[in-house]
């Protein structure tokens, strides 16, 4: 029994299997690996005991396989093929099977031919993964098989189809079980707990998943550069998936319960170039809308920022006009004082009149503005959430985003120093209004 962490062997140890374990013991401290030998009651067993009493009868062995690189290594093809979709392999830059076929890469990492001895560190490929990958079972194919659905179809996506070989061949089949399963509409599960395919058109019509046989290398092409067309990183994944099913449901075969793979493998390169002409068509149209809408959207952004630096200019004049009724109430004041003498507590009482009158006016126009403005930035809430389907997210960000975020930020700085510069204003009253006296005695 093998994984991706080790390979375990329980059974009867026959006669002349002594040096056999030996060598394996002397390969393992060579190369880094680690071989436990155990009896039947699961007992740790050394090379010492073996030279005087020899193996056991009944004889466990377990090989932990190297983890220090970001690679994974399977004495059997058939364990590597099984053990593919399991985290290990996705954390994993190269996968080395112990059989001889020329090396291809499936997804971001390399599935490389293995002689039996660990690479060096300095061997081992830089790892690129994808910006994006594409997940089928969200708005492509409705998973309603509980789990049997594959989550990472990129994973089993090689960059070219690989070269013939007995591992290859049995490498393609098992992908090929997975990616098929890319252009249904839907996936499910049998009352026997066999994979059925649905493929939505006219009418619902049911195949079996089954996996396929005997998938050969021109099949296999045609398959890869489809599911390569679909899991292309994009926001219309889903577009792309409805026009191929679309030229897919009239070429496939009527028959009840027929294997999906059997009735898909002849249409895929026809579907798939009818599906590529009529993508091209729907990027036309959908350029000439985005141009529409993106000039629709500066004129709307426009419109409100517009409303925002009106709002900051209001703000802006009634402290002005607010610095006008403090020159003129200084301007009474001094009238007032000419020819009499005036108590200090009736100074102070007018000075604190004509500031919160001030005042009052100021605050009254800046949370009347703050609250339009708050009103307003829910509305493009609402709007901006239609407007980001529409748009990408750079595009997005330039047009609508940035323009309203720097107009509130200048109403906000305008704010900040409206209040600063009254409160220095305020001060310069005061302080005239109260040597306003002592200024006309010196005149």
């Amino acid at each position: 029994m093998e994984d991706c962490l080790g390979w375990r062997y329980a059974g009867t140890s026959l006669p002349g299997e002594m040096e056999a374990l030996r060598e394996a013991q002397a390969f393992a401290a060579e190369a880094g690996w680690s071989v436990e030998i155990r009896d039947g009651e699961y007992e740790l067993v050394s090379l010492e005991d073996l030279g005087e009493r020899g193996a056991p009868s009944d004889i466990n062995v377990q090989l932990v396989k190297p983890t220090a690189q970001r690679s994974l290594f399977f004495l059997g093809a058939e364990a590597a093929i099984e053990n593919f979709d399991d985290g290990p392999v996705e954390m994993g830059g190269s996968v080395f099977v112990l059989c001889d076929f020329e090396d291809f890469r499936a997804g971001d990492r390399w599935v490389r031919s293995w002689d039996g001895t660990v690479p060096n560190a300095a061997e081992e490929p830089e790892k690129s993964r994808a910006d994006a990958v594409v997940d089928v079972r969200r708005g492509l194919v409705r998973d309603l098989s509980g789990g049997r659905m594959p989550r990472n179809l990129y994973r089993w996506l090689p960059t070219s189809t690989p070269e013939d070989s007995d591992f290859s061949t049995a490498w393609m089949n098992a992908a090929a079980a997975r990616l098929m399963l890319a252009m249904a509409s839907e996936v499910e599960t049998d009352h026997d707990g066999s994979l059925r395919v649905v493929l939505n058109g006219l009418r619902k019509r049911l195949f079996l998943g089954s996996p396929p046989t005997g998938v050969t290398t021109t099949q296999f092409e045609a398959l890869r550069e489809t599911v390569e067309w679909l899991l292309v990183p994009a926001r219309d994944a889903e577009a792309r998936h409805q026009m191929l099913v679309r030229r897919l449901e009239p070429l496939v075969s009527d028959e009840r319960d027929k294997n999906w793979w059997v009735a898909v493998a002849p249409h895929l390169k026809e579907a798939l170039i009818g599906a590529r002409t009529e993508y091209r068509v729907f990027v036309t149209s959908k350029s000439a809308e985005l141009l529409k809408t993106m000039a629709e959207v500066r004129k709307g952004v426009a419109e409100d920022v517009e409303k925002i630096v009106a709002r900051t200019n209001r703000m802006s004049q009634a402290f002005i006009a607010g610095l006008g009724v403090l020159a003129a109430g200084l301007g009474i004041r001094v009238a007032m004082s000419a020819g009499t003498e005036s108590a200090a507590v009736v100074t102070l009482v007018f000075c604190a009149v004509v500031l919160f009158v001030t005042w009052c006016g100021l605050r009254l126009t800046e949370v009347v503005a703050t609250r339009a403005l708050i009103a307003d930035l829910r509305h493009l809430r609402r709007w901006h959430l239609r407007l980001h389907q529409s748009l990408t997210r750079a595009d997005y960000r330039s047009l609508a985003v940035s323009p309203v975020i720097d107009a509130v930020r200048l109403y906000n700085e305008t704010r900040r120093y409206t209040r600063l510069a009254f409160g220095v204003a305020a001060w310069i009253f005061s302080l005239l209004v109260l040597a306003a006296p002592a200024l006309q005695g010196l005149g």
